[in-house]
C-alpha cells in the first residue's frame, strides 16, 4: 500500500512506531554505557591494580552498542540494498583469461578452493567496506615491475547476513600505470555485527548506508519500497541519537581525565 492510500491515522501510527524503535535503540545503548559506569555525569573511575582491564571492559561495551546500531540500520536500508545488490562471486570476478586465474588459484592451495565454494558467494550482496593493498607498489615499484595485491571487504547479503571476503591477486606497472592483473577469493566467513564494527569505521558505514537510501539512478525509477520516506527518517533519527550519545560519552570521559588524581 502506498503512502497516498494510507489514512492519516495509519501514517501517524507508522511514524510513532519508527520513533519508538529509534528511542528503544538509543535507550539500549545508554543502558550499555551505564553498565560501563560512564553514563553518570558525576561518575569517577575506580582504578584497579590493572587499570587497562576497565578500559577493555568499556571498549567491549562500546562495541556491543555499535553492533546493535549497525544491525538496526542494516534492517532499515535492506529494501534498497536489494535493488542494487550483486553476487560477490560476480562482482569480484576477474577479466583475465581463465588459464591465468586458474594458475593463481592453484598456487593459493586447497583451503581457498573450499572457501570459494561458499554458497552465499552467489547471493546478491552490497559492499559495505574494504580496501586493496598493492604491496610495495607505491613505494618501490618501477616500470615493468610486478607484485602482489591483497584485499579484505565486508558485505551485507540481501538475506541480512554480514560476511567477510579476502582476495589475493597480482599487479604490474605498465607505462608508469599501476594495474591489477588478476585476483581470486582466498578466504570467506560469515561475521557478526560486532566483528564488523571492531574492524571498520561506523561513521563510514553510516555514510554509505545512508547513501543507499537516497539512490536516484534512473534504473531504479519506481522500484523504491513505498515506506522509504519513513525509513529515511528512522535512519537519520538513529544516527542523530547515537551521535549525541557519543558526544555525551566523550565529555564524561574528559571530565574524568580532568578530575584531580
Amino acid at each position: 500500500m502506498s503512502n497516498e492510500q494510507k489514512s492519516p491515522e495509519e501514517l501517524e501510527a507508522e511514524r510513532q512506531a519508527i520513533a519508538e524503535r529509534a528511542s528503544q535503540t538509543a535507550n539500549e545503548l545508554e543502558q550499555l554505557l551505564k553498565e560501563a559506569k560512564v553514563s553518570d555525569p558525576n561518575a569517577t573511575f575506580e582504578l584497579e591494580a590493572d587499570p587497562t582491564s576497565q578500559l577493555y571492559d568499556a571498549y567491549e561495551v562500546r562495541l556491543d552498542a555499535e553492533a546493535a546500531i549497525l544491525e538496526e540500520v542494516c534492517d532499515v536500508v535492506l529494501p534498497e540494498i536489494k535493488l542494487v545488490a550483486k553476487p560477490i562471486r560476480v562482482s569480484t570476478a576477474d577479466a583475465e583469461p581463465a588459464a591465468s586465474v586458474a594458475e593463481l588459484e592453484a598456487l593459493c592451495g586447497s583451503l581457498p578452493a573450499r572457501h570459494r565454494q561458499s554458497e552465499w558467494l552467489d547471493v546478491p550482496a552490497f559492499h559495505l567496506d574494504g580496501s586493496q593493498n598493492f604491496l610495495g607498489a607505491f613505494t618501490d615499484a618501477q616500470a615493468g615491475d610486478t607484485g602482489v595485491l591483497t584485499s579484505k571487504a565486508y558485505y551485507l547479503l540481501v538475506d541480512g547476513r554480514l560476511v567477510e571476503v579476502h582476495l589475493v591477486g597480482t599487479w604490474q606497472v605498465v607505462a608508469d600505470e599501476l594495474q591489477g592483473t588478476r585476483q581470486t577469493i582466498v578466504a570467506t566467513r560469515v561475521v557478526t555485527p560486532k566483528e564488523v564494527v571492531g574492524s571498520v569505521s561506523l561513521t563510514d558505514l553510516f555514510m554509505k548506508l545512508r547513501h543507499s537510501l537516497h539512490l536516484s539512478m534512473e534504473a531504479l525509477e519506481g522500484q523504491h519500497v513505498s515506506d522509504i520516506a519513513e525509513r529515511r527518517e528512522r535512519f537519520d533519527a538513529i544516527v542523530r541519537q547515537y551521535t549525541q550519545l557519543v558526544k555525551d560519552h566523550t565529555e564524561r570521559l574528559r571530565r574524568v581525565g580532568d578530575s584531580p588524581g
